[in-house]
């Protein structure tokens, strides 16, 4: 490594352990709040529901939440509110279920003095600020994101949900591979993540043998398993081999009809991830997002890197770079696959492999950004809505979530315009609702 490029790792080093005090403070600040007890009963009447199942949209609904669940969802005539109850008159607002981010990363940030506990609940805070109320983190310490999974099985959380992975497996002989895997299923994390990327030459490279073996072992021991992509010869060799969730598109070439029947057999879930490629490209310039003010609900988060990102020496490094220019390319191809596999009825899921200690990739506000590139990709914001909600649960196997319907865990999000005629209407959050809680209010656009 050069002198320059040690000086500018260093830089950046200090940079992010700075960014990480300032971002907890910030979320402690902002950290949400019952305004009712977990018990108590809620009743939203006079709004748009989007219940996430991909049903129509109810007008003039009126929505039941009491001990943390959804207890009656429907039109205002056929649903009994409760004596005693909270009414909400959301008159003109659309409610959808809180979204699901099928591919995140919460995680440690390096060289940060502040506890991991602390790091951790700052990104779940920052996840929930921005309506996104559970994410899958498909890498992680897999030891203090197993308890906070743990600790909201009962609901009356202040902050987004979380389903671990734990570190990602990748092994060099199958034996270790089933080793790695019963160490992961011991620490009882959510699902298995492992990666086969790279040229045929990599030495890091995992061949089928190896990789079939994570996924059967995952599968003796009850387990799911996410597996991280790029080429279209690696997700056939891990659809044949069993996996369960392609966690990133498929980027090199079209998706073959051959692919897409085993797909749809064996129901295997595909996150598109495209907020993953913007990230290498997109700041060959200062983007236009720098001054909105969605995005700057969490510039108290961001600030430190978008001074970094705004910086003309590394705007000029990204124009220059070979990878930002095949990503572009990329991009393409990934979003004529979604498309295509979407209209092949597989199930999409909303993932963005968004974290803390990955530059330019803000979590909370890429979630909104990846829903609007869903939809330049050709499908409709109730497809893309669906691959948010009902849809990420499906894909995930997230029971009880997803979904505005009876039983299911009461997160969702009030909106103060429709989404399904415009996408973008996902960002004028007016509130969040956990576990039929309502978080402290935030700005709004």
């Amino acid at each position: 490594m050069t002198d320059m490029s040690t000086r500018a790792l260093s830089a950046i080093t200090r940079v992010a352990s700075a960014l990480v005090c300032i971002w907890v403070a910030w979320s402690y600040a902002v950290a949400p709040s019952s305004v009712q007890a977990q018990g108590g009963t809620t009743a939203f009447t006079g709004a748009r529901i989007f219940d996430g199942t991909g049903r129509p949209a109810m007008e003039q609904a009126t929505l039941v939440i009491s001990n943390g669940r959804v207890q009656q969802v429907g039109p205002q005539a056929s649903v009994k509110i409760p004596d005693g109850a909270t009414r909400i008159d959301a008159s003109g607002k659309t409610i959808i279920p809180g979204l699901i981010n099928s591919h995140g990363h919460v995680a440690a940030v390096k060289d940060s003095p502040l506890p991991l506990r602390d790091q951790l609940l700052a990104q779940l805070r920052m996840y929930a600020n921005y309506g996104v109320t559970n994410v899958v983190s498909l890498g992680d310490d897999g030891v203090e994101t197993v308890r906070l999974r743990d600790e909201q099985s009962e609901g009356g959380i202040r902050r987004a949900r979380i389903f671990p992975a734990g570190v990602n497996v990748v092994a060099k002989t199958a034996e270790q591979a089933r080793q790695d895997v019963d160490k992961l299923v011991a620490m009882k994390v959510s699902i298995i993540k492992t990666r086969v990327d790279g040229p045929d030459n990599s030495p890091t490279r995992m061949p089928p043998p190896v990789y079939g073996a994570i996924v059967d072992q995952a599968h003796k021991r009850r387990m799911r398993v996410a597996a991280h992509m790029f080429y279209l010869k690696d997700a056939r060799g891990l659809v044949d081999a069993g996996v369960d969730v392609l966690a990133h598109s498929i980027r090199d070439q079209d998706v073959d009809q051959g692919l897409i029947a085993d797909m749809k057999k064996r129901n295997v879930g595909y996150i598109p991830t495209l907020t993953r490629a913007l990230s290498v490209y997109v700041y060959e310039t200062t983007p236009a997002v720098f001054k909105d003010p969605f995005f700057l609900r969490g510039k108290s988060l961001y600030g430190q890197q978008m001074t970094q990102l705004s910086d003309p020496a590394m705007q000029e490094k990204t124009r220059q770079s070979e990878e930002a220019r095949s990503i572009k390319v990329a991009m393409v191809q990934a979003q004529k696959n979604l498309k295509r596999l979407s209209d092949a009825g597989i199930t999409i899921a909303m993932g963005t492999d968004t974290g803390a200690n990955l530059m330019g990739r803000w979590q909370g506000y890429f979630e909104h950004t990846e829903l609007e590139l869903m939809v330049k990709s050709g499908l409709t914001p109730m497809q893309v809505l669906v691959a948010a909600t009902g849809g990420a649960a499906k894909a995930m196997k997230l029971e009880q979530l997803g979904t505005l319907e009876s039983g299911n865990w009461a997160d969702l999000v009030v909106l103060g315009a429709n989404p399904l005629t415009d996408i973008r209407n996902t960002q004028k959050i007016e509130s969040v609702w956990i576990a039929g809680q309502r978080l402290a209010a935030s700005s709004s656009n």
